[in-house]
């Protein structure tokens, strides 16, 4: 007993007269039906293994496309987190390097005595230390003067009032900023900006 698709299979082949007649003007036999049924079945499922062919293909450059978007988003990733993995260490670090600029500033107004020399020479040392590692890890100091103020980088805390230097200069640098590779803002420099008197 048949099934409903040998069924369907049976009616499609019979239905396709261009294949019976392309059979019997190329082998010039008479073909009885159930050979003619055959014939056109094994067409159909030549057909039909072909479109599963090409859908395979399609699938197949359609994953390795994926593949290679996946891969790209990963490296990215990883790239992403190998440069900012540091960001909370550092951040963590800054409140020293301020202490110890602080301490170079007041010392250095006293230099003269003996005894803070090597004082002196000892935080210089640390501070350059620091400065090498900032380097290594691509870190840069806000700390330029005479520039004009950029709110992306500097917070202005003061203004000052002075009809000599022109209006959003940045005139002190009360605290340094920095930068993690030239992209991120670890911390905004705390400046004071000038402005014309009116």
């Amino acid at each position: 007993m048949k099934n409903k698709e040998e069924d369907n299979i049976e009616k499609k082949i019979e239905n396709n007269l261009d294949i019976k007649d392309n059979c019997i003007k190329n082998d010039e036999k008479n073909y009885n039906t159930s050979d003619l049924i055959k014939l056109n079945l094994l067409n159909f499922l030549n057909l039909q293994w072909q479109e599963y062919a090409l859908k395979v293909e399609e699938e197949k450059i359609n994953f390795q496309k994926q593949k290679t978007q996946l891969k790209n988003r990963s490296e990215k990733d990883i790239d992403k987190n190998r440069k900012f993995c540091l960001e909370k260490i550092i951040l963590s670090f800054l409140p020293t390097i301020d202490n110890i600029e602080r301490a170079l500033d007041l010392l250095k107004t006293k230099k003269e005595e003996e005894k803070y020399i090597l004082i002196i020479k000892k935080l210089n040392f640390i501070l350059i230390l620091f400065q090498n590692i900032f380097r290594e890890y691509s870190i840069k100091k806000i700390n330029d003067t005479n520039v004009l103020f950029n709110p992306s980088i500097h917070q202005a805390v003061s203004v000052q009032y002075n009809n000599e230097i022109p209006s959003n200069q940045v005139i002190t640098i009360m605290q340094s900023g920095y930068i993690f590779h030239n992209t991120r803002l670890l911390r905004p420099a705390m400046v004071v900006v000038s402005q014309k008197k009116c």
